[in-house]
């Protein structure tokens, strides 16, 4: 069964948690703040409002209120515009309501007697409570004395500070150790709008996409799928090591379920592409074609041309069966996408390809690898990860009576635990990739398909099927990488393709839509002009 991550981090609250506490503590007893209400309530009326309030002792105080923030600023619209906390639930936000621009509205100050001795404003006016106790000193004078701060609005800009130009390539700034390697996702980003992806790389928190509501239907949909083939478990782990350990051992257990069902999804896959280290996940491997007429039509070798052998025992062994790789998307309409709408998809399913065929013909040196993510390949597990792995993998732990009553005393190793550290599970992964792909890349069709579903209930749509071109990947890829490594700027889409700006939260920064713009109107111009000097 596929297993996941627990994270040991400490809990983080949400954001609505964080909203409501506030960031400035009170020595204000009960009676205190409600006579300080009071006290503003009339000075929000024009008026200057002088109260006391009893406690264990009787108190004078005499306070003048400003429309003004806690850092004794004026309260008005923020510089810089609201804060992605308040920007997304007004109601939440813990500062009083404002009304305009630099005002400040207070509500009704409440007149409450309490058992603690705590005096409204008419009480204290009727003498009820003694004003000959504690007295504090009349400050009005002095704080109306204080000018008034200039507004937002009227102080002088601050002079802007120039940043020095990150002259480093977008390979050395994103994808360079200690951040993570190069993915699939990037260059299907790419083949979207590389400038978006630079945006999106430049501009946006950690270097995501917004999260929004059609990526969390589609995120809905991809683990509905997986939960039908995989049961997950959670892991705890205590260092990098493990948290790699257990993406290999998910690796393994995948494959094992591509063999006993026919079917397995959220494989993850690592290799080198253009000296780089790739790393993806394919959303479906299985070994029923997703196109047969299509398959037929091509005249591509697949596991439904075997059907004909005379023994059902050769057609089922495992090296007639083919493995083909789908990548599931959802959409939100019933159409299917065409023309360079599915590009993205074609060069995902492509990398996929070249990365599985060559962990299936054994090309990868994994060593590189766990030196990219910064890994030592023979720290030992904790106790605590190989119990946990134990409960899911038998072969963790030998079995004492047929692997040691044979090995002579001198071999002999007391430990009975195995994988002690990622460089062990190695052969392991090793020896499943040869079980699960005999004929090594071969085992793989080139026969790729896009699984379209609707987001909403995900319901099958429709496949868009196509077949491996490794010579056009070669040449993508190529590009794309004079890009990564600075050796040419980010392109934007063709004229023909601006219809994806409508979708787009850079739209309104890009420089490249707009020079389109242009572009387009001139031609559209000159069109006109010569039609009316052919008219004429």
């Amino acid at each position: 069964m596929a297993v996941s991550v627990l994270n040991n981090a400490a809990g983080i609250r949400k954001v609505d948690d964080i909203d409501n506490d506030s960031d400035y503590g009170s020595d204000f007893s009960v009676g205190e703040e409600l006579l300080v209400d009071e006290i503003l309530a009339a000075l929000g009326s024009g008026n200057t409002a002088t109260g006391t309030v009893g406690n264990s002792s009787t108190t004078t105080a005499t306070a003048t209120a400003t429309g003004r923030n806690h850092n004794g600023e004026p309260h008005g619209p923020s510089p810089h515009g609201p804060s992605p906390e308040s920007s997304e639930d007004s109601s939440e936000d813990s500062s009083p309501s404002t009304g305009g621009a630099g005002s400040l509205t207070l509500a009704p100050a409440l007149s409450t007697d309490t058992d603690t001795g705590t005096a409204s404003a008419s009480r204290l006016e009727q003498g009820a409570v003694p004003l000959d106790s504690v007295r504090y000193p009349d400050l009005s004078h002095a704080l109306s004395s204080l000018e008034p701060e200039t507004p937002f609005a009227q102080q002088p800009p601050r002079p802007a500070v120039e940043k020095e130009a990150d002259t480093r390539t977008p390979l050395q700034r994103f994808r360079t150790f200690p951040r993570r390697p190069l993915t699939v996702s990037d260059f299907a980003a790419g083949a979207w709008c590389e400038l978006q992806h630079w945006y999106t790389l430049t501009r946006l928190p950690g270097g995501r996409k917004t999260t929004t509501a059609a990526m969390q239907g589609g995120s809905r949909v991809h683990q509905s799928l997986e939960d039908e083939v995989h049961s997950a478990v959670q892991v705890t782990i205590a260092s990098k090591e493990e948290a790699f350990a257990l993406r290999l051992w998910n690796i393994i257990q995948g494959m094992r379920t591509l063999r006993e069902t026919g079917i397995t999804r959220e494989l993850e896959v690592w290799g080198t592409v253009e000296g780089e280290i790739l790393n993806g996940v394919i959303d479906q491997l299985s070994h029923t074609t997703p196109n047969a007429s299509f398959e037929n039509e091509l005249n591509l070798p697949s596991s439904n041309s075997f059907t004909q052998q005379s023994s059902i025992t050769e057609y089922m062994g495992p090296s007639h069966k083919f493995i083909y790789l789908t990548d599931v998307k959802t959409r939100g309409s019933d159409t299917l996408p065409s023309g360079a709408a599915i590009r993205p998809a074609r060069v995902q399913l492509l990398l996929y390809h070249r990365l599985l065929s060559d962990m299936a013909a054994d090309k990868v040196d994994y060593s590189v690898i766990f030196e990219r993510y910064g890994l030592n390949g023979e720290a030992r597990f904790s106790d605590g990860f190989m119990a946990q792995i134990g409960n899911l993998h038998d072969e963790i732990f030998y079995d004492a009576d047929s692997e040691f009553e044979e090995m002579p005393p001198e071999t002999y190793s007391p430990d009975l635990i195995g994988y002690r550290c990622i460089s062990q599970i190695i052969p392991l992964l090793k020896a499943e990739l040869k079980e699960t792909f005999p004929r090594g890349s071969a085992s793989i069709s080139d026969l790729l398909a896009v699984e379209y579903r609707h987001r909403s209930d995900g319901r099958f749509l429709g496949h868009n099927s196509f077949v491996a071109d490794t010579g056009a990947l070669d040449l993508y890829m190529k590009d794309n990488m004079r890009w990564w490594r600075g050796e040419r700027e980010p392109g934007g889409v063709t004229i023909e393709e601006t219809y994806k700006c409508r979708w787009c939260e850079f739209a309104d920064i890009c420089q490249w839509r707009k020079d389109k713009e242009a572009e387009y109107l001139k031609k559209k111009r000159k069109g006109k002009a010569n039609a009316e000097s052919s008219a004429s």
